[in-house]
């Protein structure tokens, strides 16, 4: 069995792009949550995981700077195939009703709707969290206050029970990023 690490948690759009590359493979795969590029490559680098996902760059945002830490770091660690996949951002609030003071999600997504998020709640602070569905999940569990919105897939706010409260909130409505399949050298 392949296994394949990727940055994020279930419902991520780093998910996605892995479940993605896995139809290209005839193996039977096992699909790794590991939160964030470093652990990815800790986990190639340790032979846990034979393959790794990472995002690498956003149309809006620009280069993932945690990848690119974290491959700069690690040279014996190198991207074997890319592919691009539509990026749709949703906004959501624990409960319908709730007073929003601040947004929790990646630092991409927050850079990919930077605008739009501006245009809802002039001033709002930001709040970089891992991954955008582990910004739901921890809005769902209470490690975010409830008076947070988060930017994560639909599937994630959906799976944590969480109030949609505006779809497709990317700045760019043809929004994509780039994933890379690494390998240890």
């Amino acid at each position: 069995m392949i296994r394949i690490g990727y940055m994020g948690i279930p419902f991520s759009n780093s998910e996605h792009a892995a479940e993605m590359m896995i139809q290209r493979m005839d193996d039977e795969v096992e699909l790794v949550p590991l939160t964030d590029s470093e652990n990815v490559i800790r986990a190639l680098l340790n032979e846990e995981v034979d393959y790794g996902v990472v995002a690498v760059r956003n149309m809006v945002a620009g280069p993932v700077i945690e990848t690119e830490r974290a491959l700069d770091a690690n040279p014996s660690v190198s991207s074997i195939t890319e592919i691009s996949i539509d990026i749709h951002h949703c906004m959501f609030i624990k409960r319908e009703g709730v007073e929003v003071n601040g947004v929790a999600s990646h630092i991409q997504a927050l850079g990919q709707t930077y605008n739009n998020v501006e245009r809802l709640f002039p001033g709002i602070s930001r709040i970089e969290v891992a991954d955008t569905a582990l910004a739901a999940e921890m809005l769902s569990d209470g490690r975010l206050p409830e008076t947070t919105a988060v930017l994560c897939t639909k599937a994630a706010g959906i799976h944590y029970g969480l109030h949609l409260l505006e779809e497709n909130i990317e700045d760019d409505p043809d929004n994509w990023t780039d994933f890379a399949l690494l390998k240890k050298d």
